[in-house]
């Protein structure tokens, strides 16, 4: 099995903050958390790097939202092929 390496990162989701609601609750507009990804993985892309979904935990610092996980590195699936010498 091939080692991969693995980077963290600290992403601030732009536009989601949470605003006061009733009784101590305070909630964020909705959002659509696979765009959010999305738009991680194209950043990380240019790394040659891809999040790792199951790390995600969600971080709110001054009632903003960031994002932080882990990102592995994209590895190419090695092919192997066969040939034949029919005559």
């Amino acid at each position: 099995m091939d080692k991969l390496s693995t980077i963290g990162f600290l992403y601030k989701v732009e536009g989601v903050q949470l605003q006061p609601s009733d009784n101590g609750l305070q909630v964020t507009d909705s959002f659509i958390t696979r765009d959010i990804i999305d738009g991680i993985n194209a950043k990380l892309k240019e790394k040659n790097f891809k999040v790792e979904e199951t790390s995600l935990r969600p971080k709110y610092v001054n009632n903003e939202l960031y994002l932080e996980g882990f990102a592995r590195e994209i590895r190419e699936p090695k092919t192997v092929g066969f040939f034949s010498d029919k005559q």
